[in-house]
C-alpha cells in the first residue's frame, strides 16, 4: 500500500491539472489523512476527478480518447500509444473503468501489464520523476509567502476559472521531460509570476518569539483602583491591568509568535484597543519589548499619529530639514526636496512659520507630504494617520496610493476593508492584546465577522 504523502499527491495533481499542487490543496489532503476518515490514494483520485478544474477544463465534451492522451501529456509528455489506449478501451467497456481508475492503475500498478516497450516504460519513469520533483519544488517554495500562495489561485470557483498563475504552472510543467530541474529554475519561473522576486518574499522581514509588552501607568502607580476604572481602562486599551511592586502597567501584547516575509502585505485587524497600535509602535522602535525574542531586518518607517513625528516648535523648514537629514545624511539636494513639500502641500509662506502657528489641517498637510515624499522598503500605517483637510484630500489619496504601492513590505492598521482589500494580502487579527488569526486577508475578515469573536470583543 502506498502512503498518502506529498510526493504521492503531487502526482495525482500532475495527472489531473498538468500543475503542482497547491499548499492549500496538499496540506487539505493531508490533514484529511490524519483523520478518523479512511482514506485512499484511489479516494482521492475518484474525488479529483469530479473536481471543476478537471471536469470543465479537460472531461467535459471531450471524447474518451482525448481524454486519456491529456493524461498521457501530464504525467509523461506524450500522447498515449495505440496499445494502451486499446488496452484502457477495453478496461471501460467490459470492467467498468472510469478516468480516476485509468489514473490510480497508470500511478501505482505495474505499467509492463500494458506497454510492451522497456525503453518507453524507462523514458516516462524519469520524465515523471522530474515533474514531481520540479512540482515539490514549486510547491515548498511558494509555501514559504502567502503574496505566492495567493498568487498560485484560481481566479474564480464556480464556474471555474483557472487564474493566469495556474495555466502558466502548467506550461511549466508540460516543457520538463528527460532533464532534472534545479530549485534556481523553479525559482525563475515562480519570479515570472510576481511583480516581487522570491529572493525577497522568502526572505525574513520580523520574526517574533513570545513578545510581550507591558506599558506603565504611572498616574496609576500609587492609587487603589476601583473594578470600575481597571474596567474602563482595560476597555480602552484593550489589555490587562497587571500590579507589582513597581506600578500598575498594561499588557498591550501578550505572547506575540509572528513571522513576516519581506514583501508580504499585512493588514492589522481587531476591535479598538486590541493591540494593532501597539504592535506598529513596537515594530516601528517606539516601543520595545517587555518579554521574547525580536530580529527586525527590515527598516520600518511608521506613518502614525501625528504628534510622534515633529515638535510644533519647528518651522516647518525647520521639519522638513530635520527629515531631509535623517534620512539622506546631508542637505545636498534638499531645496529640491523643499520646493516639492510647498507644492504640494500648498503651505506657501507658511512654510516658514512654527508649525504650532498652523491650523490641524495644515500640519497634516505637511506631515504627510513630508513622509510620503520618498518611497521605502517597509512601511508601518496606523488608521488614525490623517491626510488633512477636504481640498488636499484628493491629492492626498492618490499620493498615498503609489506611495503604499512602492513599499515591498507593507504594515496597515484600518477598519476600511475596502482599504485593506486594495493593498493587503494577509490579515493579522488581534483580541486584547493578542493574535487571534493570521492567514489570508479575505479568511482573516471573514473571523473577524464571526459571532466568535464578536461575542469576545464587542458585546462584553
Amino acid at each position: 500500500m502506498y502512503k498518502i504523502d506529498n510526493n504521492e499527491l503531487q502526482k495525482l495533481y500532475i495527472a489531473y491539472f498538468g500543475r503542482p499542487g497547491d499548499p492549500s490543496g496538499i496540506n487539505y489532503w493531508l490533514s484529511k489523512t490524519n483523520s478518523l476518515e479512511l482514506l485512499t490514494l484511489k479516494k482521492i483520485s475518484q474525488e479529483l476527478s469530479v473536481q471543476d478544474e478537471y471536469v470543465n477544463n479537460i472531461s467535459s465534451e471531450k471524447s474518451f480518447e482525448s481524454q486519456v492522451n491529456k493524461l498521457y501529456l501530464n504525467l509523461f509528455g506524450r500522447k498515449s500509444d495505440f496499445d494502451s489506449l486499446n488496452y484502457w478501451s477495453n478496461k471501460m467497456k467490459y470492467n467498468n473503468y472510469k478516468i480516476s481508475d485509468i489514473v490510480y492503475q497508470l500511478l501505482y500498478q505495474n505499467q509492463e501489464l500494458y506497454l510492451d516497450n522497456s525503453d518507453q516504460l524507462e523514458k516516462d519513469f524519469f520524465i515523471l520523476e522530474n515533474k514531481i520533483s520540479a512540482a515539490k519544488i514549486f510547491t515548498q517554495q511558494i509555501s514559504k509567502s502567502i503574496t505566492l500562495i495567493d498568487l498560485y489561485q484560481p481566479d474564480s470557483i464556480s464556474p471555474w476559472d483557472s487564474g493566469k498563475s495556474l495555466i502558466k504552472a502548467v506550461h511549466f510543467l508540460s516543457n520538463i521531460n528527460h532533464q532534472k530541474v534545479s530549485i534556481e529554475e523553479v525559482n525563475n519561473f515562480i519570479n515570472s509570476l510576481s511583480e516581487n522576486s522570491i529572493d525577497i518574499l522568502t526572505q525574513t522581514a520580523i520574526e517574533m518569539v513570545d513578545i510581550s509588552l507591558s506599558i506603565p501607568i504611572n498616574c496609576l502607580e500609587k492609587m487603589s483602583l476601583s473594578k470600575r476604572i481597571i474596567q474602563k481602562v482595560t476597555n480602552l486599551t484593550g489589555g490587562k491591568l497587571t500590579e507589582s511592586k513597581n506600578g500598575t502597567s498594561i499588557v498591550a501584547l501578550n505572547k506575540i509568535n509572528l513571522t513576516i516575509m519581506k514583501g508580504e502585505r499585512i493588514a492589522l485587524i481587531g476591535h479598538n484597543g486590541s493591540g494593532k497600535s501597539s504592535f506598529l509602535r513596537l515594530i516601528s522602535g517606539i516601543y520595545t519589548p517587555t518579554k521574547g525574542f525580536m530580529n527586525i531586518d527590515v527598516d520600518v518607517y511608521p506613518m502614525l499619529q501625528k504628534t510622534f513625528l515633529t515638535s510644533p516648535e519647528l518651522t516647518g523648514i525647520d521639519a522638513c530639514k530635520a527629515h531631509y537629514l535623517l534620512k539622506n545624511h546631508s542637505l545636498v539636494g534638499f531645496d529640491i526636496f523643499l520646493s516639492e513639500i510647498i507644492d504640494f502641500s500648498g503651505l506657501g509662506s507658511y512654510i516658514s512659520l512654527p508649525i504650532k502657528t498652523y491650523s490641524e489641517g495644515m500640519s497634516a498637510r505637511l506631515i504627510f507630504s513630508i513622509l510620503t515624499s520618498s518611497p521605502h522598503d517597509c512601511l508601518a500605517i496606523d488608521e488614525g494617520f490623517g491626510t488633512g483637510d477636504s481640498d488636499f484630500r484628493d491629492r492626498a489619496e492618490e499620493r498615498m496610493k503609489k506611495f503604499m504601492d512602492s513599499a515591498a513590505t507593507l504594515f496597515l492598521a484600518s477598519h476600511s476593508e475596502e482599504l485593506l482589500k486594495q493593498f493587503c494580502n494577509r490579515g493579522i487579527v488581534f483580541s486584547h492584546g493578542s493574535i487571534v488569526y493570521d492567514g489570508s486577508l479575505v479568511a482573516a475578515l471573514n473571523y473577524y465577522h464571526t459571532y466568535d469573536y464578536y461575542n469576545k470583543n464587542v458585546i462584553q
